[in-house]
């Protein structure tokens, strides 16, 4: 079919008409500008920054990147960048951890953990990545202008602080991040303890699209799907890292807590951090191995540090302390000097085997004690006249602690045969 002249001209006309239509389209969705609130609320947050930066190398007497920036993401965003990033892992990582706290009772059996790490993202006020910091707009409010200059002091010790080698296991993780978010932690509060005029604008203060929260603590309150025992494990780096470095400043100001990172002296348990004098005289953990199991097809399923992991005294004292009283717990963990766990699987069937050791052969009595009373405030039952292999919820666990030692072992299991001490070596 053949096509005038005239009305190829014309059809080309309407075809550039459109074109144009969409770039001015999407050139406008680009440039369109912030809503008043949004542009007054990135300003504010600007120029505060931009001060925070100068007040933290006054404090710390450093030059920080000149390249830092500052962004602004809701909490969606956080979400969606980060909680949907780890939740994803949930085939295999997150589903494994999940299993270990259920059989451990640090979690109900309702409770989901992917569900929980989406939950604690969004209830950040300000993450760093790089030389990135992204505060969260709800939770973040720069009209309160200490608390996010504390905020922001507190991120941007993140910015200057120095790697740290990679960490071994979960509580050398936890180590590391107690020194990493104590110090900033330490940090904001120095700022504010410096500066303990609060200033506001009255014009914002009665709004209610902002909270005013701190940067470096959040309540599971507001959060009633966290599991507790998941908040007490993420606040530890917050809370008692701040102690710790609080410790190491008043042992020697900036410098100390400074060759922390320059000198690869950090901190490697969590022992270390809630008793600061054993990492001032170098106390470390003792090697501990787990023991094999010789019976079963079971198949060894790696940690994110290896064969074999450390959960270390801290994750021991939370675990109990979700049952047992607060002195009760501390008590019964305190005595801890290092652990092996290790996670096995057979088809749906899994196998977990945990070796701790202890200082002495009181610590040990202690923790078996205090173990076995928290299983009695469970759904557990037991299952022998010993007193050492209780069931719930399709899972075995046993409990065996030699008097003479100062090890326990703990296994748990789908399948009863596979918790019995006598097929392991």
């Amino acid at each position: 079919m053949l096509i005038s002249s005239d009305v190829k001209r014309r059809i080309i006309g309407v075809m550039t008409l459109i074109v144009i239509f969409i770039i001015l389209g999407a050139l406008f969705l680009r440039e369109q500008p912030m809503s008043p609130e949004l542009r007054d609320y990135n300003i504010q947050a600007q120029k505060i920054f931009e001060n925070a930066k100068i007040q933290f190398e006054n404090m710390r007497n450093v030059i920080l990147p000149s390249n830092i920036k500052l962004f602004v993401y809701t909490k969606q965003q956080a979400v969606d960048r980060w909680g949907k990033a780890f939740s994803s892992l949930g085939t295999d990582s997150v589903e494994h951890q999940e299993n270990i706290y259920k059989s451990l009772f640090l979690m109900a059996e309702e409770e989901s953990l992917s569900s929980a790490v989406s939950e604690w993202v969004s209830s950040w006020t300000a993450v760093t990545v790089g030389n990135e910091i992204y505060v969260i707009y709800e939770n973040f409010w720069p009209w309160d202008i200490l608390n996010a200059e504390a905020t922001l002091i507190h991120e941007l010790t993140h910015v200057w602080q120095s790697g740290l080698s990679s960490p071994d296991n979960y509580d050398m993780n936890l180590a590391y991040n107690a020194l990493i978010e104590g110090d900033a932690s330490y940090m904001a509060d120095y700022y504010i303890t410096r500066h303990n005029t609060v200033h506001l604008d009255s014009k914002h203060i009665n709004d209610d699209t902002f909270p005013l929260l701190p940067s470096f603590l959040w309540s599971s309150s507001i959060y009633p799907n966290v599991p507790n025992t998941f908040t007490e494990l993420n606040r530890f780096p917050y809370v008692y890292g701040k102690i710790f470095v609080s410790t190491l400043f008043d042992n020697g100001n900036w410098d100390r807590v400074n060759r922390c990172y320059t000198q690869k002296t950090a901190p490697s348990t969590t022992t270390q951090i809630l008793h600061p004098d054993k990492y001032f005289t170098g106390e470390i953990a003792k090697n501990t191995f787990a023991p094999t199991p010789i019976c079963g097809n079971w198949t060894l399923i790696n940690s994110k540090y290896g064969s074999s992991d450390t959960y270390g005294e801290y994750f021991i004292y939370v675990m109990l302390n979700n049952w047992l009283s607060n002195v009760s717990a501390q008590n019964a963990s305190s005595g801890w000097s290092g652990d092996s766990f290790v996670y096995y699987e057979n088809n749906q069937d899994f196998l977990l085997v945990w070796d701790i050791n202890w200082s002495s052969l009181q610590d040990a009595s202690e923790f078996n004690q205090a173990f076995k009373n928290m299983l009695n405030l469970t759904s557990a039952k037991i299952q022998n006249d010993n007193n050492n292999v209780w069931f719930t919820n399709g899972r075995y666990l046993t409990v065996t602690c030699d008097p003479t030692t100062t090890t326990t072992l703990i296994l748990c299991s789908t399948i009863q045969t596979a918790v019995d001490p006598i097929f392991f070596i």
